[in-house]
């Protein structure tokens, strides 16, 4: 497993319960079939977080992670976005390079860029690109921090 990854999800477990609402993790030959099914190469440190936490939200109300959906499961989707639906849930001017993994509060939206192979911030308001990070673990950290800086490990708002 990613070794940043790693670190978010152990930050993760030391929350109160109620603070996040994530989906247990699926194994990787779901997910696996999913990139083969939609001719889809996930990064893999994202591909480590869905083993562990299949998407949900982070930091309540916050940032909404896509998970994979699992035909297995009895319910298609708990807390969160699924990514099958992302290929075509997009806004009008976002390009068919991205792939919606994140939902953010206030209606931006943190994409895979399959050609580029990063993950990027579309701003919902310009309809373009304004942020980038060089892999998922990245991206995953700042959000960490950026929630850690709001909500102390009971979900208590932190003063400023």
């Amino acid at each position: 497993m990613n070794h940043i990854v790693e670190e978010c999800i152990e930050e993760i477990r030391k929350y109160k319960s109620d603070v996040h609402e994530l989906n247990p993790g699926i194994d990787r030959d779901i997910i696996e079939a999913f990139e083969s099914k939609y001719n889809i190469k996930l990064p893999e440190d994202y591909k480590d977080f869905l083993t562990v936490y299949n998407g949900g939200e982070l930091f309540i109300p916050g940032t909404v992670i896509s998970g994979v959906f699992d035909e297995n499961s009895l319910i298609e989707e708990e807390n969160g976005y699924l990514l099958h639906l992302n290929l075509t849930n997009k806004w009008p001017d976002m390009g068919d390079e991205l792939l919606i993994i994140a939902d953010l509060i206030y209606g931006d939206m943190i994409c895979y860029d399959c050609e580029r192979h990063v993950i990027v911030q579309w701003d919902h308001e310009i309809g373009e690109v304004t942020i980038e990070w060089d892999s998922f673990a990245d991206w995953l950290r700042e959000e960490m921090k950026i929630g850690n800086e709001l909500v102390d490990y009971d979900g208590i708002d932190k003063e400023e």
